[in-house]
């Protein structure tokens, strides 16, 4: 896995909707903020979908990019950005290349979700994610998320790896880490 530190895996963003965006940004430039999603059909994602909706005013008020990066399809994530109002920019990773690049890993046998669901407030938090619409079967079902901050130097300085499939990601972390550079 990819740690603070490390040189960020270089590429350029090509959002569904928007402008493209280097990654790492060019120097002297505000940090990026990834947010590596599972496919868009999965309840989860909508749950983390709305959270970063939700927060997206947040780091753009303050100047920083925050790319989503989603294994779905270009024709769902077409659809779903403008039906579910997605501000931040969609970039499609269909064939899941930028996800290998970023280490996102996937939980086997789904045995770190197990383990988290055994927890009441874990098993709520799926029973919320099910509000955003349950979704449709899709190929990456194991896949995870991860975050991160990237900084002007080609560094990633904050990296955060889901270790369940229905973990969020921490914006408060990743909004917080991003103003510190």
């Amino acid at each position: 896995m990819l740690r603070p530190g490390d040189a960020a895996p270089p590429f350029v963003a090509r959002p569904i909707f928007g402008l493209e965006q280097p990654v790492p940004p060019p120097p002297g430039s505000r940090p990026v903020v990834l947010c590596f999603v599972r496919d868009l059909a999965s309840p989860f994602t909508r749950a983390a979908m709305a959270e970063i909706q939700a927060r997206y005013a947040d780091f753009d008020r303050d100047g920083f990019p925050l790319l989503v990066i989603t294994a779905t399809d270009i024709t769902a994530a077409r659809d779903f950005g403008p039906r579910f109002h997605v501000l931040a920019p969609l970039v499609v990773d269909a064939d899941g290349a930028l996800h290998e690049r970023y280490q996102v890993p996937r939980d086997k046998l789904l045995s770190g979700t197990l383990r988290r669901l055994a927890s009441p407030a874990a098993l709520r938090g799926a029973l919320d994610a099910l509000q955003h619409g349950h979704g449709k079967p899709h190929r990456n079902i194991d896949r995870l998320s991860a975050s991160f901050v990237i900084g002007a130097d080609g560094r990633i300085a904050m990296a955060s790896y889901a270790t369940s499939i229905t973990d969020l990601p921490d914006l408060d972390a990743l909004l917080q880490c991003a103003r510190g550079l």
